[in-house]
């Protein structure tokens, strides 16, 4: 399986006639936020497969969810051929407009969503694969401006349910030489700014997963 993970900046590449040539085998669009509505609905109209996403600290407030195929992760576990989504969206707090959280906020968000979390590790085994969100967690792929440093609950989730794959935007990336995928515990914390192309494996469950390949774009 395929997934084209999209953040912060609208790639040319993408935005194209080629999009569906070049993009003919994702299973499905992550987008980790702060990207118009329209690239958004353009990518799903190319693709033809279901696009989920969190909300940055830029976007609108009521952006997104009249898209086709669309589906807000926020606050969510959602179940996708077999993987688990987990989503949070924002930003840390910096000027008090929408999308944007404390430390103590995203922590309650947190909390809101363990019922879920639970239930899908009653219904499935496990936790969950893959954790969504605007922005890194706390020590990871963080810019020296207090805009964008992380949330320290996104650390505890790693640590605690152990996510395959924690995918996030936030940090732009202008230097080849930065670090956009780095482990954390058991996760791969994978920054997603511009986008990458995230090729799993599957094993004999949902769990199985390796990943073969993920294509930079900066």
């Amino acid at each position: 399986m395929k997934i084209l993970a999209v953040s912060d900046h609208i790639d040319p590449r993408i935005y194209s006639n080629l999009c569906r040539e070049r993009f003919h085998n994702v299973s499905c669009i992550i987008s980790c936020g702060d990207l118009p509505e329209h690239y958004l609905d353009f990518i799903v109209s190319n693709l033809n497969v279901p696009l989920f996403f969190v909300h940055g600290n830029h976007d609108p407030s009521a952006g997104k969810k009249s898209l086709a195929g669309g589906y807000n992760l926020d606050g969510k576990v959602i179940n996708f051929q077999g993987i688990l989504l987990a989503g949070l969206e924002g930003s840390l707090w910096y000027n008090g407009n929408i999308h944007q959280y404390t430390q103590r906020d995203m922590y309650h968000k947190y909390l809101s969503l363990l019922p879920q979390l639970y239930w899908a590790k009653m219904r499935y085994h496990h936790y969950l694969d893959i954790l969504v969100t605007h922005s890194p967690p706390s020590g990871i792929h963080e810019s020296d401006d207090p805009v964008h440093k992380g949330f320290k609950v996104f650390n505890h989730m790693i640590k605690k349910f152990h996510p395959r794959y924690h995918l996030h935007g936030h940090t732009h990336l202008y230097d080849r030489n930065q670090s956009y995928q780095d482990p954390l515990y058991q996760t791969i914390v994978i920054n997603c700014y511009n986008y990458r192309i995230i090729d799993f494996g599957r094993g004999k469950d949902a769990r199985d997963f390796s990943i073969s390949g993920i294509e930079s774009r900066i």
